[in-house]
């Protein structure tokens, strides 16, 4: 997503594109370790905003690294460039990004545009990195779903692509998980084993409390007293591998160390035909990410930042994006590839079955639950 939506490892040239964290998300980082972060700098992303701080027809925007980054520009900075006559500079970060953008002078940030995903998003509006978006530069922005609009605010930034968890498995074993309640079953747990992503804890965290059924969606993670609960859960679950990429998923099921695993839709559905014997559910409610895109403070070119936000919004060139990345986007008149469009939402009450982690709540605790997650996979 990045520590998953931001720690993706780069692709191996061995093996097909993978789902790694990076390649799909930034790193979302928590309070403790951002400002740990902060404090080292990043001189290398600073020196580069001085060499293009010159440059009036260059944009800078930063993206997810790995696959995200390569679809992203593949897919999107060509079409941009070509009509809107601006070099578009794409900067490739996940852990690095709000902590480059700290690191900078005031008024030479180190990039002009960012994407931010929820924990992202959080942390940066605390620590004043974004502009507040100025609506009136951003008709598009009328036709973003609006449960994406209002789950996190749009004052600093506005909701374009994401992606669900979804469940992969192996078509051949004694296994067929519908819902995240099916990974604490029986046969799940008599099975191989289960895969999960460790950089991106809430996701799993996340798809346990919906499969344990006691409130609606993922509600279990925003009881404090629920808490013990849902990391039981977890902990019940039948993990034998903690992956930090999706090359780490791929391959354990390669080597049949899993017969199931939670990951995310977008690098799955675009990756899973290059592997033999495997398929993917996506359950009727999940989990997932989101990103939000905001101008950087202190940005030069707060107009045209805003201007790309726009074009990232309009419903045709999310139509065209879902072509080649197998993502959800935010305006309600997106055309999905046929594959795609009975699993992902194009209405608020669709999109209203996917449990986003919500860091208003979970700022307060996410030193708690990363310590407790951490210790659950070091005792298995």
């Amino acid at each position: 997503m990045a520590a998953g939506p931001h720690r993706d490892a780069e692709t191996d040239d061995a093996k097909p594109a993978t789902g790694s964290s990076t390649d799909s998300r930034a790193n979302p980082t928590s309070r403790r370790r951002f400002l740990s972060a902060a404090a080292v700098g990043s001189a290398t992303a600073i020196a580069g905003c001085a060499e293009l701080a010159g440059g009036e027809e260059t944009l800078r925007v930063s993206v997810w690294s790995g696959n995200y980054a390569d679809r992203f520009e593949e897919g999107l900075v060509t079409q941009y460039e070509d009509e809107h006559d601006v070099e578009v500079d794409v900067h490739r970060g996940w852990d690095d990004i709000l902590t480059d953008i700290q690191n900078a002078p005031e008024d030479e940030p180190p990039f002009d545009v960012t994407v931010a995903e929820g924990n992202f998003y959080y942390y940066g509006r605390q620590d004043d990195l974004f502009e507040p978006i100025r609506e009136e530069n951003v008709p598009n922005a009328d036709g973003i779903i609006d449960y994406y609009a209002e789950m996190r605010g749009t004052e600093y930034g506005l909701p374009v692509d994401g992606a669900p968890c979804t469940i992969i498995h192996r078509e051949d074993a004694d296994v067929d998980p519908e819902t995240w309640g099916d990974l604490s079953s029986e046969t799940v747990a008599d099975s191989e084993g289960i895969g999960v992503d460790t950089g991106f804890w809430w996701y799993p965290l996340y798809a346990a409390a919906i499969g344990m059924d006691e409130d609606e969606g993922a509600e279990e993670m925003h009881d404090e007293e629920l808490h013990e609960d849902v990391l039981e859960t977890l902990e019940e679950w039948n993990v034998e591998s903690w992956a930090s990429s999706g090359e780490d998923i791929w391959q354990a099921f390669d080597n049949e160390v899993i017969d199931v695993a939670q990951w995310y839709y977008d690098q799955t559905a675009a990756d899973i035909d290059d592997y033999d014997g495997l398929t993917h559910t996506m359950p009727e409610e999940t989990t997932g990410w989101f990103n939000n895109w905001c101008v950087v403070q202190g940005t030069d070119r707060r107009d045209e930042a805003e201007e790309f936000i726009n074009f990232l919004l309009d419903a045709e060139v999310q139509s065209e994006w879902a072509e080649t990345h197998p993502m959800m986007f935010s305006n309600e008149e997106i055309d999905y590839p046929e594959e795609l469009e009975d699993d992902l939402p194009t209405t608020t009450e669709e999109a209203e079955t996917i449990a986003f982690p919500d860091w208003e709540y979970l700022a307060d605790h996410d030193d708690e639950l990363s310590d407790a997650f951490s210790s659950i996979q070091q005792s298995s």
